[in-house]
């Protein structure tokens, strides 16, 4: 009768996932229905369209709840910093017939943080501060907007007098940086191509082409032969970590653009 509860403990054991088991598990085919992970047929999120980070509970995602804590190493990206980073464009031209931003929100007690953070939560990726109180977001700049001399934004935020809050029709503008994250190097094959699109990027660069892919509205971006650019909003026909990255970029050579049938892979987060 021991024996025989030792066995079924034995079996109840093994049948229980661990961290070992799960590192050994083959992986398979990129997740197309946003499961991944340990227990959910071990697909991997890298070059999922759902995101590249494979949360504790087995889903794809490119927010911190996926990225951060629990997140499955193996089954994609972990440990990415989604936080968002603003860049100052500087000082730009706007009236009230022709806004540069199309949006307005009331934020109390503005400042540069503050209204950035309203813009941000509504969904808009540009921010611009005027007459101090004011807080302007929008997707694009509009109306052929224009930059002036940074003296013309000289009026201090409300709510913390050391920034600077745009000034008369003048805006104080900023942009959220995209956030791409290497996701290493890929194969690829002119017969079967790992990223769907091509651009011409005239001096490629690591940036040149991110920049390119996001334009064009797609989330992964590869670099190859140091001349080559590719796009796409998943990662196709196979393609797989390999080696072989090591060719400069024409356009700044301290940079690594893919190599021969090899990619510089990067998925955009935000």
């Amino acid at each position: 009768m021991a024996l025989f509860l030792l066995f079924s403990t034995l079996l109840v054991a093994s049948a229980t996932p661990t961290p070992l088991d799960n590192a050994l598990l083959p992986r398979q085919s990129v997740s197309l229905n946003g499961l991944c992970g340990a227990y959910n047929g071990s697909a991997t999120c890298a070059g999922s369209a759902f995101g590249a980070c494979c949360s504790q509970f087995g889903y794809c995602g490119s927010q911190p709840v996926y990225c951060g804590a629990g997140c499955q190493t193996g089954y994609g990206v972990c440990g990415i910093d989604t936080t968002l980073r603003w860049r100052s464009l500087g000082c730009y031209a706007d009236d009230t017939n022709h806004r540069t931003l199309n949006t307005s929100i009331l934020v109390s007690g503005n400042t540069v943080q503050a209204c950035q953070a309203a813009c941000a939560q509504a969904g808009f990726t540009y921010a611009g501060m005027e007459f101090g109180t004011q807080c302007f977001c929008g997707t694009a700049t509009m109306n052929n907007a224009a930059s002036v001399p940074a003296s013309q934004c000289n009026i201090a935020c409300p709510a913390d007098g050391s920034q600077v809050c745009g000034g008369s029709n003048a805006l104080s503008l900023y942009v959220v940086v995209p956030i791409w994250q290497s996701l290493g190097c890929y194969s690829d094959s002119t017969k079967a191509r790992t990223l769907a699109v091509s651009y011409n990027v005239a001096g490629n660069t690591v940036e040149k082409c991110q920049a390119a892919c996001k334009a064009g509205g797609y989330l992964y971006a590869g670099m190859e032969f140091g001349t080559q650019c590719f796009c796409g909003n998943s990662i196709d026909n196979g393609g797989a970590l390999t080696s072989g990255c090591a060719t400069p970029c024409a356009g700044d050579s301290t940079e690594v653009c893919g190599g021969s049938n090899a990619l510089s892979m990067y998925y955009l987060f935000q």
